[in-house]
């Protein structure tokens, strides 16, 4: 799959114009039993008109770092510790209460995991609608009624004049969950979060969604931050890919590099994992041992080394940041077959991520590991 390349030239000059950064992020949860670092020092950039694909196992901070961005945490037990988000330059954790409600729906807008939940039971589908389009547009109640109508037929409901006037309750999980893309797309916001939005929908709805999702993405030139369980989704859907584990961000590439060249232990697991189309059905699937980690328990160490396959002395007693490793190319990787050594010069210098690590490889790992297929004795300890 080729990923669009969302850059352009001044002089010769590449730019990448980011249009959210994330840095240093930390989100905790102060509870009875201890503290929960649910985001940890987590980096990350999403370029205008770009897919980035989050993924990650229950708990491991996709939409705690999601509800952050647009300061949705409880403020009891959660509280944003420390770090940046900036959308456009301007940093949205600095925002007063009040300049941070005229970036929420407007600017930035987000499809929440279950329709059902996030839609009031009591309000009407055409006042739900309304509400942003009179608040941040300014539009009269006759005038947000037409656009809540065009919106609720850009997204392919029928009858959408008579749908207005129903309830959520009088709607299937996918016409919701079109209803919560209609909402999000009301005020043309320059990004949408979109946290696993097509789940607990049947696989004919979910491919609808994501399709529309795909289609109004490419029409309007909305940003997308796609949360999701699904490797699948982003593999078909996203620029870019990040794979969130226990708080932190452990790999990040172009979701092209991600799927043909996974270098962190824990994507390679995701990955075998899977069922494949092209392999043969006698071959079992191979899963990840274990289970995600206690986040009240964590040590200072990697937090997958449990389960990893890869551990060695460090693992433990290190906690690994993170750092370039070369991309499929620079490994010499040509049709799933890598002709290069695992002896090339190791990069352990740190990193944050930002607009010019769009093509880049990142793990957090202390070893390096060339291709899946490699024998524990036989990766280099980084």
């Amino acid at each position: 799959m080729a990923c669009p390349r969302l850059f352009f030239e001044v002089e010769g000059i590449v730019v990448m114009p980011a249009l959210l950064e994330v840095k240093n992020l930390k989100t905790h949860f102060k509870i009875r039993d201890g503290l929960v670092k649910a985001v940890d020092e987590v980096s990350f950039t999403i370029n205008r008109g770009e897919i980035l694909g989050v993924v990650g196992e229950s708990g491991s901070g996709k939409s705690v770092t999601a509800l952050s961005i647009l300061r949705l945490i409880p403020t009891s037990p959660g509280q944003i510790v420390s770090g940046e988000v900036l959308f456009e330059g301007q940093d949205l954790l600095k925002l007063s209460d009040k300049e941070i409600r005229k970036i929420r729906g407007r600017e930035i807008a987000m499809i929440f995991q279950d329709p059902m939940t996030s839609l009031n039971p009591v309000l009407t589908i055409g006042y739900q609608l309304s509400e942003p389009l009179m608040t941040h547009l300014h539009l009269t109640k006759d005038e947000a009624r037409k656009e809540s109508i065009e919106l609720l037929k850009m997204v392919e409901i029928p009858n959408a004049a008579e749908r207005i006037k129903g309830y959520p309750h009088h709607l299937s999980g996918g016409m919701r969950q079109r209803v919560m893309i209609a909402m999000a797309l009301a005020c043309r916001p320059k990004l949408i979060i979109a946290d696993e939005p097509t789940t607990a929908l049947d696989v004919t709805i979910q491919a609808q969604i994501l399709e529309l999702l795909n289609k109004l993405r490419t029409e309007t030139g909305t940003a997308v931050m796609l949360i999701t369980h699904a490797l699948g989704v982003v593999a078909g859907m996203a620029n870019r890919v990040q794979v969130m584990y226990a708080g932190h961000i452990v790999e990040s590439a172009t979701a092209e590099e991600l799927f043909d060249n996974p270098r962190h232990p824990y994507t390679m697991g995701l990955l075998r994992s899977l069922p494949r189309l092209d392999e043969t059905r006698q071959e079992r699937l191979v899963p990840i041992k274990g289970s995600p980690p206690d986040l009240l328990e964590l040590n200072q160490g990697c937090s997958f080394h449990p389960r990893c396959d890869y551990t060695f002395e460090t693992c433990p007693e290190k906690s690994p940041w993170l750092r370039r490793v070369a991309t499929k190319n620079q490994l010499g990787i040509y049709d799933g077959v890598n002709f290069a050594s695992a002896s090339l010069p190791l990069q352990a210098a740190k990193v944050t991520p930002s607009e010019d690590d769009y093509e880049q490889h990142l793990i957090a790992c202390h070893v390096e590991i060339m291709r899946d297929d490699l024998a524990p004795s036989e990766v280099v300890v980084a």
